[in-house]
């Protein structure tokens, strides 16, 4: 470990829910799906069917906050063109600041200009842009404890963390591992703790001559690493191949620590996976053993994964018919089918209210609910572009959610900025 520091200045009709959680009175319910015995074969420690041993959700905790409400408005649109006059710059992630506003991460198509941190206030205006060096695969933007923004992912010379001044552009860089070269995959995902003062980061590097996995805790105030762990051994009691770009996602715990989902492939057929939670304490310590949300005759695989609170986790899947919203609890198993999708098209983001009633996904048009008690659609929240709108991604927002992308109004490739409530 390295430590430097620098200073310087899809058609929503296709959503239509076709199974969900309960039914009415008087039918017999179908088994559960994720119950669905294995049609493969795994190696010994590497089991292929569901974790339906340990506790399954029960619906959201009981010292939830009282649900919102879906989401049906959009606040405010902030059309981010202004923060990099003379300059076209993709807009690659954002993170909603504590005062109602949000923290922007802009990348120039010219790879010699350096990326741009823009804040956006409460009043939804741009306040400031600050320059910082380049993330190119960015994996995570996090607000910290001490009011910085932490942007991983890779960096000039290796993978790791910039932590920005927003209000100065004072930048702070810390380099975790090297980087690799020429590589066959490489990703990585990134929290940080409920207190913002830890900051998680998991990386997958694999080269020709093997790979790497591994599983940071990290301070990021100083850039202390207070935990290191090599993934092999752990990924290897779930799978026969590495995380690799099966990577889905990582989700922090209430009481420090993080949840590392994949698509493990526990035969040597790589096709057959399973969605599959490793879970660790503070320390980095795995915490039981490998859970796998579904068995192997479900085909599913992971399209994107969204965090709780109490460490709760929800996966939306896709599976032959569509996509499934599961949720696997802190120290939990596999569970009841929240909501089942016929259309898979957008399940490539998703945010889960405190709640824990209402999520929210990316649709044709702007946005949709589903009611995770019933597995019913909300309203869709429309966003006005024309003739095209491309949703890159969603995040949690105190009022509801943070929404990127791409709007052909009102202009081609506007990069955008939607704040949505209730």
């Amino acid at each position: 470990m390295a430590r430097r520091r620098r200073w310087g200045a899809a058609s929503i009709a296709g959503f239509l829910l076709l199974t969900l959680t309960g039914c009415p009175s008087g039918e017999v319910p179908d088994p559960e799906p994720t119950a669905a015995t294995s049609g493969g074969q795994g190696l010994p420690g590497r089991p292929t069917d569901a974790s339906t041993d340990l506790p399954a959700y029960s619906g959201p905790p009981a010292d939830a906050p009282p649900s919102a409400g879906p989401l049906t408005r959009v606040l405010a649109t902030v059309d981010l063109t202004p923060a990099t006059p003379g300059v076209f710059a993709r807009l690659v992630a954002a993170v909603a600041a504590p005062d109602g506003g949000a923290y922007a991460l802009l990348t120039p198509a010219d790879r010699g200009l350096p990326q741009s941190l823009v804040t956006v206030g409460a009043d939804f205006a741009i306040a400031r842009t600050v320059p910082l060096p380049r993330v190119d695969d960015v994996w995570g933007l996090h607000v910290l404890a001490g009011g910085g923004v932490a942007v991983t992912g890779r960096l000039a010379d290796g993978y790791g963390v910039e932590v920005v001044e927003p209000a100065t552009g004072a930048v702070e860089t810390t380099v975790l591992a090297p980087t690799a070269g020429r590589t066959d995959a490489e990703s990585g995902r990134s929290v940080v703790s409920p207190d913002a003062r830890t900051l998680y980061l998991f990386m997958t590097v694999q080269t020709g001559d093997g790979g790497t996995e591994r599983l940071f805790a990290v301070d990021p105030a100083s850039g202390q690493v207070l935990a290191d762990r090599d993934l092999a051994d752990d990924v290897d009691a779930a799978s026969q191949y590495p995380v690799a770009r099966q990577l889905a996602g990582l989700v922090a715990r209430p009481g420090g620590g993080a949840t590392l989902v994949f698509d493990a492939s526990p035969t040597e057929v790589a096709e057959d996976r399973i969605p599959t939670l490793l879970t660790y304490d503070e320390r980095l310590e795995p915490v039981g053993e490998p859970v796998r949300a579904t068995g192997i005759a479900e085909e599913a695989e992971t399209q994107s994964v969204a965090g709780a609170a109490d460490g709760t986790v929800f996966l939306l899947v896709a599976v032959r018919d569509g996509a499934w919203i599961l949720a696997i609890p802190d120290g939990g198993g596999a569970g009841p089918l929240l909501a089942q999708l016929t259309d898979r098209i957008y399940g490539y983001a998703m945010v889960v209210e405190p709640a824990q009633v209402w999520a929210v996904l990316p649709a044709s048009v702007g946005a949709v609910g589903v009611d995770l008690s019933t597995g019913e659609l909300g309203p869709l929240v429309p966003f006005g572009c024309r003739p095209n709108l491309d949703v890159r991604d969603v995040y949690p927002a105190p009022q509801g959610a943070l929404v990127i992308g791409e709007c052909d109004t009102p202009r081609e490739d506007t990069q955008m900025l939607w704040f949505l409530g209730p």
